[in-house]
This record gives C-alpha cells, sequence and structure tokens, in this order.
C-alpha cells in the first residue's frame, strides 16, 4: 500500500494545533506497518529540518501552476524524516515561506503590517490552499506511473480540495484515474471550513467548472469537503461520536449548515477515533515527557507529579524569560500545601474550547472552595485573554495565566493539576483529556463528541449542560472525591492512565481500523 499523507502541518517539522500529532503517527505507524508513505506538507520559513535527512531542494524545481488568473511557480524538495524513515515531500513557493505560523499572524508580523492582527487567520488562506492542493496534483502528472499512490489521505478542510484537483487532471492523465481519496475532518466548526465566500471566489480560485462546484454549495459558499466527496473521496472524522454529531440535521450552529447537507445527503462519514502516541508522553521517561520528575499513575505512584508541581510553581514560573507572559501568582508554599486543590486548562484561548463558561464558572467555584488554585495556559481571542488576566487580579493569589504556547510550560500545566477543566462548546476528537489521564489529571469535561471517550465517573468526570453552573458544581463534586474519598480517586487516576494506554495507542487505532478500511475503499 502507497500512502500519500497531505497536511499543513507535521510535529517536529511544523506545528500548530491537533493535526501536527495525528498527522505525524499515521507517517509514523504506517511506515512501520511497512506501508510506502509520503508526507507532503509546505516548506515554511519556520520548518524545522532537525530531523530530516537527505534534503534535496533540486528534485523538481520550476513547476507552473495555473492559480487565480496567473501562472505561480513552486517547487518541491524531497527529504526523508531521520528516526522513522518516511518520505517527504516539500512543496516550496514565497506565499509560504514567508509565514512565520501555519495559520495564523503572530505578533512580529503584526508589527510589520498592522492589519496583519496577531492570532487572527491568514488572508491569503483560500489562495494558499489552493495552490498546496493544485501542487500535489500536479506532482502526481511529473512523477511515474510506478510511483503514484494507491490513496491520498488530506488533513482538513485546509488540504480537502485535493481529490478534485486529482480527479481533474485525471481527465487528462488516465493514470490519475485509480487513485483513492480519503479526507479527515478534524473540526468542522465555522471557522474550519475554509470555505470559499461565493462562487465567483471559488472560480477564480480553483479554476473548476460552476458545475462542478455547485455540488459543493453551502448557501452561498463553496465547501472544500463538500467537493472533496463529490470528487469521490471516503470522509472520515476523529471520533465516532463526533461523525454522529457530524450526521444531525438539527446540529446547524456548530457547523454552519454543513451537517444539515451531510444528513440529507445522506453522506457517510467514517468515525474513527483519535489515538495518541503514549511515547511522546510516557511520564516514566524524561527524556519524552520533558518533565523534571518521573513518576507512574498506572502503578499508583505519583510522588514525582506533585514535584513536578512544587517545580512548575517554585521555580518555572520565575524565569525571568516568562515575566511578561505570566499574569497572576500564588502564596508563597502553596504547592506544598496537600490540602490546595489545583486545577489546570491548557488550549485555545476561544470560544469552541467554552472559555467564557471557565470565565464565569471560576469566581463560583472559588467562593465554594477557598483552596482551589486554577493554573491557565494559553492564547488566542484578545477579548476572552483580557478578561482572564482581570480574573487573574480579582482573585489574587489563586489564578496563574500563562498567556503564550510552549509546549514545556503546556505539559507543566497538564501534570500540575489535579484535575483539568475541558468545557469546549463542541470537541471533534480532543488530546488534553489524554494527555491529562497519562498524567495522573482528571478531566472534568463538557460531554460533547469525541469527549465522550471519557467514562463519566470512572476515568473523569462529564457534565452536560454546558453552563457555568453545572460545571461549577462537577468540579466541586470531584474535589469532594479528593477530599473525602482519596482512595476512590487514586482508583480512577490509575484507572484512567490504563484505559488510555491500553485502548487508544495509535498503533492499535491505526492497524484495527484505518487499515482495514484504507483496504475496504481500495478495493472497491
Amino acid at each position: 500500500m502507497n500512502i500519500w499523507i497531505a497536511s499543513m502541518e507535521c510535529a517536529s517539522l511544523a506545528e500548530a494545533g491537533g493535526v501536527k500529532n495525528v498527522t505525524y503517527s499515521f507517517c509514523k505507524e504506517l511506515t512501520y506497518l511497512g506501508k510506502k508513505v509520503t508526507l507532503f506538507i509546505p516548506f515554511y520559513s519556520f520548518t524545522n529540518l532537525k530531523n530530516t535527512i537527505d534534503l534535496n531542494r533540486n528534485h523538481l524545481n520550476n513547476i507552473k501552476i495555473n492559480l487565480c488568473g496567473k501562472t505561480e511557480t513552486v517547487n518541491f524538495y524531497k527529504a526523508r524524516y531521520a528516526t522513522v524513515n518516511f518520505k517527504i515531500v516539500f512543496v516550496y513557493h514565497p506565499a509560504f515561506f514567508e509565514k512565520e505560523a501555519v495559520y495564523t499572524y503572530t505578533e512580529h508580523e503584526q508589527a510589520l503590517n498592522e492589519n496583519h492582527r496577531k492570532g487572527s487567520g491568514h488572508a491569503d488562506t483560500l489562495f494558499l490552499d489552493t495552490l498546496f492542493a493544485k501542487s500535489v496534483a500536479e506532482y502526481a502528472k511529473l512523477i511515474d506511473a510506478e510511483a503514484l499512490p494507491d490513496l491520498v489521505h488530506c488533513q482538513d478542510a485546509s488540504t480537502a480540495m485535493i481529490p478534485a484537483f486529482i480527479k481533474e487532471a485525471s481527465k487528462t492523465e488516465d493514470r490519475l484515474s485509480n487513485i483513492k481519496s480519503v479526507v479527515t475532518i478534524h473540526n468542522a466548526g465555522p471557522a474550519y471550513h475554509h470555505s470559499f465566500f461565493d462562487m465567483a471566489q471559488a472560480e477564480y480560485h480553483t479554476g473548476l467548472s460552476r458545475n462542478i462546484l455547485c455540488g459543493a454549495l453551502n448557501n452561498c459558499c463553496i465547501e472544500p469537503f463538500l467537493l472533496a466527496q463529490i470528487s469521490g473521496a471516503a470522509l472520515t472524522t476523529v471520533s465516532v461520536e463526533y461523525a454522529e454529531e457530524l450526521f444531525k440535521s438539527h446540529n446547524l450552529r456548530e457547523t454552519d449548515g454543513l451537517s444539515d447537507i451531510f444528513y440529507q445527503r445522506h453522506i457517510k462519514i467514517k468515525g474513527i477515533t483519535n489515538g495518541i502516541d503514549y511515547d511522546n508522553y510516557n511520564p516514566n521517561r524524561k527524556e519524552v515527557s520533558e518533565l523534571p520528575y518521573v513518576f507512574n499513575p498506572e502503578k499508583c505512584d505519583l510522588k514525582g507529579k506533585y514535584k513536578c508541581r512544587e517545580y512548575f510553581i517554585n521555580e518555572y514560573l520565575q524565569n525571568k524569560e516568562l515575566k511578561e507572559l505570566v499574569y497572576g501568582s500564588f502564596e508563597p508554599g502553596c504547592a506544598e500545601k496537600k490540602e490546595n486543590i489545583f486545577i489546570s486548562y491548557h488550549g485555545r484561548i476561544a470560544g469552541q474550547k467554552g472559555i467564557s463558561v471557565l470565565i464565569q464558572a471560576i469566581p463560583l467555584i472559588i467562593s465554594h472552595n477557598p483552596k482551589v488554585h486554577f493554573i491557565i495556559t494559553g492564547q488566542g481571542e484578545l477579548f476572552l485573554e483580557s478578561q482572564i488576566k482581570e480574573l487573574t487580579e480579582r482573585f489574587k493569589g489563586k489564578i496563574i495565566f500563562i498567556n503564550c504556547y510552549d509546549k514545556k510550560a503546556a505539559r507543566l500545566t497538564t501534570v500540575s493539576g489535579d484535575f483539568i477543566v475541558l468545557p469546549s462548546q463542541f470537541e471533534p476528537c480532543g488530546l488534553e483529556d489524554f494527555i491529562a489521564q497519562i498524567y495522573g489529571t482528571l478531566p472534568i469535561a463538557h460531554k460533547t463528541g469525541g469527549l465522550n471517550k471519557i467514562l463519566d465517573d470512572e476515568t473523569g468526570f462529564l457534565y452536560r449542560n454546558n453552563t457555568p453552573a453545572e460545571l461549577a458544581a462537577r468540579v466541586g463534586e470531584a474535589i469532594s472525591i479528593k477530599t473525602d474519598d482519596f482512595p476512590q480517586m487514586m482508583k480512577m487516576i490509575v484507572d484512567a492512565a490504563n484505559y488510555v494506554h491500553e485502548k487508544y495507542l495509535w498503533k492499535s487505532v491505526i492497524l484495527q481500523e484505518y487499515i482495514p478500511f484504507f483496504e475496504k475503499i481500495l478495493k472497491k
């Protein structure tokens, strides 16, 4: 089986959200299972080549792509991933290389151009998506027939037009007609469609006929996910529960109308719950966890976890380099007091993640539980960030807000909590609950989408109505178990860590779910 994986991001090469982990894990595990794997990814200015070997910048150069009424020139660089040995094809174009982050502008880019607001999506996102998709299809036209893939696996909406361009190319290149396509929907929320605003904009960018584009209409917009489906691609999503939610006609707000179209057209979406690469987080190995102390929740050993908390609060947060990014403080010695409760949040500071619910719940939680301390790490919507900063002033000594994304800070935030709160309005799969459970931190989550993989009152805590009052009440119940029935809490911690390790390794998910699914598609 020869598989091409197309993604805008990949762990250790170019990182943004959770797609990076999925992309890398697919490449890694499929390679270990003996499949031929090639990753297609843009070449950015910040691309990390540390883990690549045999980089060839002269693989295929000066390739012409017709786009937006002009001829664009792209170069294809070739490399291999050093430790896993899968192939990489980088797509080079100045529009990719000038970017400092995968999807959004950085603070530095804002300083250079005030219209490029930090955290906002790239103004030329649709150009980038189309350029990348056309480039992958063009690459297929340029190589020998025996090197063509059996299947192209596209990660999320930013790559979802690839099947359409391969199908279009097959009209003149018959050898491409046997290539099958799969598009995985990582997030169907309104901000993640990468849709064209209207027919004219779609025609201008894609060059596809109006007859084809009409099949991808969602009101006035042209949807890449629908364009992939009408081009013959199979659709998957990242959890069984999210697949069910995407097929509900009433689920309009969370999908901006897409779910109703899936429902009306009886479009099949295969739900396969994401796995986790446990070897990247193993708390019993400092070299992979990047935590200062080792511990093993699966064997009821949490001493190192609590030492990590003390290090985080007493040493790491005092780092001068973090000074301008940390808001609030804890009272001296709070990390050592066993009666204190620590609740973590790490992730995007965004509406989808239910941050407004958390912001309103925090005063309720602290008023009922004076021993509670919050550790919040992330960045995103400026209005929500400012509200969290206000809470750190209002509840001095109770809340720390680290306003950035940093891998070490993220892991220390998660490991330092007794609990982690996940009040997402909707959540396709969720990775933070996995990481938390591996680190002996029990999740308290809104019962939605992929968060349903948490076993309520066994490996974490779920609540149904995503309101501040219900979140606060569920947090209170969790705290009561810690303070009044610690043996029960320890049992939950052990069960949660074992549950993730035994059930959700990427190797098992790919071997048991994806390989049979791919084989079924290829057989058809």
